[in-house]
This record gives structure tokens, sequence and C-alpha cells, in this order.
């Protein structure tokens, strides 16, 4: 077992454990990805080129240099204005191309800057998500999206780059989602110092997001709400500090000006299926980990329930993955 699951494990007193279903979900799946290279997430196109490459598609060399990590696709400095040659290999099919692309950089993302033609990820960095969070957003650029601090100030799909990140969006709509969100709000609240620790690898910020799902039952809180409820469920003991707490914004508040992401038309609330929904974002706001409702801990574990498994499992891969 990894240092950082025992750490982890001692500091929350929850035994850690696996929790894969029969059978994965969602694109990518971890066949595209096996062939490694650089996933493109989002292509924004550029001066040259461009249009023969497609969400999906690998990356396997540029310039000849064979390009495996996120890091290796930084250096190549695609947005110079000089010609570079790309080798990849196509999504779906795999079969082998190359294009020559010219780019400067894209200039219509603010606040971000100095913004490539591609959103891009190390296909195996993308492939260590397990195969239960890999839903609607995973493999995305940062969607769409405006939330509510419930202390106040607003903070957009783009401004969620730079930074690592845990998104839960949960509902209150019936009891067993209640008592799934009082879950996670207490593991988290635990988690939270070792998710923030670099010297456990963590750097997470954790952001409990409060919104009616599609198939919602019961109205939105409003700021008051979600801080009653934190203050009641929340750990008292042990001096523990809050979680950062959003919301989606309400009629009056919404302004679709202010509901921006790094891919365009891609929203959050359109690709939100069940409560509770964890989002993990990498710093370059690449979406590594979908998960949606619980998962089942494993026959003959010790874990207490699935809904402490499901997230646990995402606190260990934020601490060990991302």
């Amino acid at each position: 077992m990894r240092t950082a699951n025992v750490i982890l494990g001692l500091f929350l007193s929850i035994p850690l454990w696996g929790c894969e279903p029969t059978t994965a979900s969602g694109p990518p799946k971890a066949k595209a990805l096996d062939a490694g290279g650089v996933y493109i997430a989002y292509n924004h196109g550029c001066e040259q080129g461009c249009s023969d490459i497609g969400k999906g598609d690998l990356i396997q060399k540029i310039d000849g240099k064979v390009v495996k990590t996120s890091a290796d696709f930084d250096a190549a400095n695609l947005t110079d204005g000089k010609p570079h040659k790309l080798n990849l290999l196509a999504a779906g099919s795999l079969a082998p191309k190359q294009t020559e692309i010219v780019a400067k950089p894209y200039g219509k993302l603010p606040p971000l800057e100095n913004v490539p033609p591609f959103w891009a990820v190390g296909a195996e960095e993308l492939n260590a998500a397990p195969s239960w969070a890999r839903k609607r957003m995973f493999g995305h650029a940062s969607p769409s999206v405006m939330l509510v601090n419930s202390d106040g100030g607003i903070l957009d799909g783009r401004q969620l780059a730079g930074k690592q990140r845990m998104l839960v969006y949960w509902d209150h709509g019936d009891r067993t989602e209640q008592a799934q969100a009082v879950t996670f709000l207490q593991v988290l609240q635990k988690a939270q110092k070792d998710l923030l620790d670099p010297a456990k690898n963590g750097v997470t910020e954790v952001m409990m997001v409060q919104v009616r799902f599609p198939t919602g039952r019961q109205v939105a809180m409003n700021d008051s709400d979600i801080r009653a409820w934190q203050k009641k469920f929340g750990v008292k003991e042990g001096g523990l500090a809050p979680l950062p707490m959003f919301r989606f914004p309400n009629k009056t508040e919404f302004n679709s000006a202010r509901e921006l992401g790094m891919e365009n038309a891609f929203t959050v609330f359109e690709n939100l299926g069940k409560s509770p929904s964890i989002v993990i974002l990498d710093d370059r706001g690449i979406v590594r980990w979908h998960s949606e409702g619980i998962q089942e801990a494993p026959a003959g574990s010790e874990a207490p329930d699935g809904t402490q498994c499901t997230i646990i499992e995402a606190v260990n891969f934020c601490l060990n993955d991302l």
C-alpha cells in the first residue's frame, strides 16, 4: 500500500479499499489511451494544420521527438508561430497520420493567457482514473459553469484552471442523497489538511457545490441554508477548518456571460447525471475524474459503506495520481 494511503487511512481512521465496478463507462476508455502519447482534449484551431486534428487524437511525436506527458507537450512550444510537424494516432481507429501546424497563442479566453491551440494531457496521466470515474466530463477541459461562493464571490470554469481541484456537486432531493452529502462533507473535512499539504503531495483544493440536479425534487439551497447545513453536519471536534461551499446561481443571479469554461459550449449542468458527482481537475484544467453516485465496496472488505469508499478513492487519486 502506498505511503499516502497509509497516512490518509490513519488520519481518517477508515480502512482504504478498491471499488471497481464490472463495466467501464464514458469516453475516453482505457483501451483508447493504451497507445500512449498526448491526448487532445479540445482543439481551438490555429493558422495552419489544426483542422486535421480532432478530439481524442494522440500525439506521438512533435518535430520527431517522442511526447508522452503534459510537460513534453508544453516543452514543444507549439505557439511560437513556426511550423511544427506532428505524428498522431487518430481517435478510435488509432490509424497513424501526420500534419504540420503553425500556431500562435489563442487570445479569446480571458482571463487565461497564452492559450495553446489544443488543451492536452498525457494519455498515461489521463488513464490513471478508474473505469467508474470516466463519466461525461472525463477527458474534457474545464466545462462552462458559474459558481457562487456561499460567503460571496463568483468563479467560472476558466478560473478553475491553474490549481488542482476536487468539486463535489451534490443535491438533497431525498434522504439518501442527504446522507451521502453529509458523509462526503465529513470525510473531506478530515482529509482537507492532507489534500493541501505539499509534503504529502497534497495541493488539491476541495469545493462542495450544492445544485439541484435535473432530476432533483427539492429547491436549491441559498447561502444561509448552505452555511447552516455545514454548521449542523460538519465535524466539530479537532478544530478542523470548514470546506469552501458553493452553489449554482439562482435565476436572478445567472448571467450567461459569466458561465465560462475552457470548452466553449460544453457546460457542467448539462453533463450532471446523478448526485453526488465528483469532478477532479488537474492544474491544467483537464477533467481527470468524473464519477456519479456511489460505488459499492467490494465483498468481504472492512468498508463501512460504499459512500465512504467512493469519496476516499477520490481523495487517494488526488494524493497519488493527479
